[in-house]
């Protein structure tokens, strides 16, 4: 053999070495994504699963003690009427109940949450405001919350007025203003 035979041998030999690799990096690539795409779904699982544990802990105590279940039906027809004690427990229980939902928004946003199951804790939340109680609360008390929040909750608001619900066409009569600036008597939106 001659030197030109084994220079060409050689790159022959190292061409195909170079193919090999480059070979088995892709195969690497592609169970590395796979391994991504199956911590991912491992990932939303979890936080799925956190999500209902934390709506299930909320609901729990309303059907686990017929007080609070009295109590919340008696805040949602007339909070007005309660003592101060009465009022602090209704202003904590409905904090948890939005910082909640703002949770789950979070969640969806962030792609944590698939869009059908979005969908599903928003039309909850949309029958939750159907409550009169619900929406002055909240109207009462936006600056605890992010205006993320504000405007699912405007969103909402806004359907109901479409769909005729009374208070929430009074709401938007009334210039339909929800966010922290609103809340503060301001009279423009935050």
């Amino acid at each position: 053999m001659t030197l030109d035979i084994l220079g060409n041998l050689g790159e022959f030999v190292g061409a195909i070495g170079v193919v090999l690799s480059l070979l088995l990096v892709a195969r690497q690539m592609k169970r590395g994504v796979e391994q991504t795409r199956r911590n991912t779904r491992s990932v939303r699982a979890a936080a799925f699963n956190s999500m209902v544990e934390n709506s299930i802990r909320l609901l729990e105590h309303v059907f686990r003690d017929s007080e609070l279940a009295d109590f919340l039906a008696k805040a949602a027809a007339d909070p007005d009427r309660l003592t101060p004690g009465e009022r602090l427990r209704w202003d904590a229980y409905m904090t948890a109940i939005f910082r909640h939902f703002g949770n789950l928004m979070y969640q969806w946003e962030t792609g944590a949450m698939e869009e059908k199951m979005w969908q599903s804790y928003r039309r909850s939340f949309k029958d939750h405001l159907e409550e009169e109680a619900w929406m002055t609360w909240y109207l009462d008390h936006p600056h605890l919350f992010d205006q993320r929040l504000a405007d699912e909750v405007r969103g909402i608001l806004e359907d109901l007025a479409r769909e005729g619900v009374p208070h929430a066409v009074a709401w938007k009569d009334g210039g339909g203003r929800i966010g922290f600036k609103a809340s503060l008597g301001s009279g423009t939106e935050g």
